[in-house]
This record gives structure tokens, C-alpha cells and sequence, in this order.
């Protein structure tokens, strides 16, 4: 194929060739997977994660076609049930996965340097005296954009953990501050999750399970929540 003329193209070109090549390695037999995934799916887990580029949940988990229903929404958020606004994209996707596949495993999965949980905890920081905290003020308070309104819309969802966080580990560094808001902010979406009557009820009958991951983009480390204390630890 000959190179583009004009060089914004080469992203485009690369996903073309990309499309040809799954075609190629995934339908060119009778026995292939793809075919065969063409009447249905039944997946084993579900996970929400980030809209980020960098944390695909296939690649760094080894999940095939069929495997793994993904919701990647910015920070993997999930709005509380009594807001209206901007949860039914996210939930219409949970009661998908949940109530007509009947997946027995839903995580929500966060990772290191996320911008998402970052603009939030830049508001939350809004609010907090510069006297008291001067070196995160400094880091976080460098935002110079106002226009991305529907983006300060939805990582407000993240503020509830944000403001914990600030409370509790107020003397931390800005990089552990934002680990601990983007650890916090999965488990709100767990709280938020559970908060619908009919996920509690497939959580108490053990049909369901839920967990929260967090995945460290600099080392490659998968961090878990414990459902008991919340804390977390890589394995």
C-alpha cells in the first residue's frame, strides 16, 4: 500500500491494515473463532474502564473476542442510580451484561495517571486553602482550560472520593494524592453500582460478584481492592 499523501492519515491507514490483517488471522478457517461468535456471546466477566488509549482491558488481561464485555467510559466512572443526567449509557450496558447475559463477575477498573480523576481532584483542590497544602495546590491548580464542560460534568462524579482523599491524605505528595482519589473513585463506583435494588439482590444471592482493579501504567502491576477493607494490594 502506498503511503499516504497526507501524513494525518497514517492513523486511519494503520487501523485499515489492521482490520484486514484480524480478517485475515481470525476468518481465513471454517474452525476460526470469529465465525462461530457470529450467532451470540457469552462472556465470563464484565468489566468498566478507561476511555484512555494506554489501558486496553484485551491486551493487558489476554481476553479473546467473546471473553470480556467492556464499558470504557472517561475515569470508569459509575454515576449514582438517582442521577439522571448521564447514567444511562453506563448503566443500560451494566443491566446488558448483568440482567440479559447474566455475566457472574463485574470490575471496575481504574490505573495510574488518570486524567479523568485528575480534573476532579484539580476542582476538589478549588477548595482547599493554599496555606494549608501548598506544594499539591501548586501541582494540580496548572489547568488553564475552561471549555471542556462536558467532561468537568462528568469526572464531578469523582469529587465524592476526591474530597475524601484530601481529608484523610491531605499531606501526601500529588502523585500519591491522585493513586489514592483514583483507588477511591472505584470503589464510590462500586458503591454506586450496588446502590440499585436489583444488583444488590444478584450480589446477595451470589450470582454476582464485584470487584475493583486498579492497573499502575508504569509497572505493569494489577492492584485489587479487598471487598472486606477496601484496601488495596498488587498481587
Amino acid at each position: 500500500m502506498n503511503k499516504p499523501v497526507n501524513p494525518d492519515q497514517d492513523g486511519i491507514v494503520a487501523l485499515l491494515q489492521g482490520a484486514r490483517s484480524f480478517r485475515e488471522r481470525e476468518y481465513g478457517d471454517p474452525e476460526s473463532l470469529m465465525p462461530g461468535l457470529s450467532a451470540g456471546q457469552q462472556p465470563k466477566a464484565m468489566m468498566i474502564a478507561c476511555a484512555d488509549s494506554r489501558v486496553d482491558p484485551a491486551l493487558i488481561f489476554g481476553a479473546r473476542p467473546g471473553d470480556l464485555l467492556v464499558v470504557r467510559v472517561v475515569a470508569n466512572l459509575v454515576p449514582p442510580p438517582y442521577d439522571e443526567s448521564m447514567e444511562s449509557g453506563v448503566l443500560s450496558a451494566v443491566e446488558l451484561g448483568l440482567m440479559t447475559l447474566g455475566i457472574p463477575h463485574l470490575i471496575v477498573c481504574g490505573h495510574s495517571n488518570c486524567a479523568g480523576v485528575r480534573t476532579a481532584l484539580d476542582d476538589a483542590l478549588c477548595g482547599v486553602d493554599p496555606d494549608t497544602m501548598p506544594a499539591i495546590v501548586e501541582a494540580f491548580f496548572n489547568s488553564d482550560s475552561d471549555e471542556a464542560y462536558a467532561l468537568q460534568d462528568w469526572t464531578s462524579f469523582a469529587q465524592a472520593a476526591c474530597h475524601e482523599v484530601i481529608a484523610e491524605h491531605g499531606e501526601l505528595s500529588a502523585e500519591e494524592l491522585a493513586r489514592h482519589a483514583e483507588q477511591r473513585s472505584i470503589l464510590k463506583s462500586l458503591e454506586n453500582l450496588r446502590a440499585n435494588r436489583w444488583l444488590q439482590d444478584l450480589e446477595a444471592s451470589g450470582e454476582l460478584t464485584l470487584h475493583g482493579w486498579w492497573f499502575d501504567i508504569a509497572t505493569g502491576d494489577l492492584w485489587i481492592a479487598d471487598p472486606a477493607t477496601g484496601e488495596f494490594d498488587s498481587i
